[in-house]
């Protein structure tokens, strides 16, 4: 009897155990919730964190800042010509220099060349033969007003004066080409005013036809290359302002953008920006390098401190903003350059939006704890 009360008391005390533990509070403790991950690419602050942050509702404004680039003067395409030769032949003679300016019709080099020599002489030939033909016409006509002349030789005739004529003509055409001379010299002119960029040729050198012999390019018809960032493009209008700072001028000069590329440079990511000198007279020579600022004034665009746009990884760059109370989220922007502490976003806000200008390393070193 004893031994059942016992049994009874032992399992009295492991129920009132079980009870005591599972109305217990459990022992871990619970961990006060740090700045934490709310959504992707989103972080929240502590309280006392939030004074430091600057947050502004940002609204569309103007922005006129400048574009800073490389650049170099070169000739228009359309004011770069070949002076070359449609015979084969040798040349005698070199009447210039690399460099040298020349009028349009000023004699560039002199060649001998037999073709040349065959070309006049079938042209003489075509000539003469115009005037034999044009005497058989004569006669037949003649002799049919006597009367004595048949239709179909006066036809014939005449056939024969179209021949010649046509041969006559095609002989001319290959002289226009040829250029001027005598007998089986050529002489090579320049076909407009311009400047020696380059002789592909020298005294005693053959060349064949359609060789070219010299590169010219028009002087007055230079004008300024920028190479500009694919992301400034936005940024760049046609008409726009431009200070040109040219090493061989003491002063810079003034311009205006008179067009871009449509292509871009694939390795550097930037295309060519043309611009024109205001002043035509102001000397420029191909080859010389130069520095650009061009003027961008863009309304609608969004505006920030330089100190609220972060480059991650020194590929992307972002800014934090605010999508909840205390929750704040990276974007990724597209940006121009930079002016006075000021940058204009290109691509990714819009107006209304709440981003944080002051203390966005504060948010992104919390954000960095969280990875």
């Amino acid at each position: 009897m004893r031994f059942i009360h016992l049994l009874c008391l032992v399992g009295f005390l492991s129920a009132s155990a079980c009870d005591q533990h599972d109305s217990e509070p459990s022992a871990q403790p619970k961990s006060q919730e740090p700045a934490s991950t709310i959504a992707k690419h989103s972080v929240s602050l502590r309280p006392d964190s939030l004074p430091y942050v600057t947050i502004k509702e940002i609204q569309p404004e103007a922005f006129a800042g400048t574009i800073s680039a490389p650049a170099r003067v070169d000739f228009r395409s359309q004011a770069i010509s070949t002076a070359g030769t449609v015979v084969a032949g040798r040349v005698t003679k070199v009447y210039v220099q690399i460099g040298d300016r020349v009028k349009a019709g000023a004699p560039l080099a002199t060649l001998t060349s037999a073709e040349a020599a065959q070309m006049r002489s079938d042209y003489a030939r075509a000539a003469a033969e115009v005037g034999r033909a044009e005497d058989r016409r004569r006669r037949q006509l003649e002799m049919q007003r006597t009367g004595v002349g048949l239709e179909i030789e006066r036809v014939e005739a005449e056939t024969q004066l179209k021949q010649a004529r046509t041969e006559l003509e095609r002989s001319l055409d290959f002289l226009r080409l040829l250029g001027d001379g005598a007998a089986g010299e050529v002489i090579i002119r320049a076909p407009m005013d311009s400047m020696v960029l380059k002789a592909h040729v020298s005294t005693g050198a053959a060349v064949e036809p359609g060789s070219p012999l010299f590169d010219l390019g028009e002087p007055s018809a230079a004008w300024i290359i920028a190479d500009v960032f694919e992301k400034d493009l936005l940024l760049v209008e046609k008409g726009a302002k431009v200070v040109i700072e040219l090493a061989s001028l003491p002063e810079p000069i003034q311009g205006h953008v008179v067009g871009e590329s449509a292509a871009i440079q694939t390795d550097l990511r930037r295309a060519s920006v043309f611009i024109e000198a205001d002043d035509p007279k102001i000397p420029l020579r191909p080859g010389m390098y130069a520095r650009v600022s061009i003027e961008a004034s863009t309304p609608n665009r969004i505006i920030l401190p330089t100190a609220a746009i972060l480059i991650k990884d020194g590929r992307e760059t972002v800014v934090y903003v605010e999508t909840a109370p205390n929750t704040f989220e990276s974007r990724p922007v597209q940006v121009g350059q930079a002016r006075s502490g000021m940058t204009p976003v290109l691509k990714g806000l819009s107006g209304g939006e709440r981003v944080v200008v002051g203390g966005a390393l504060l948010l992104d070193g919390e954000a960095s704890l969280l990875l």
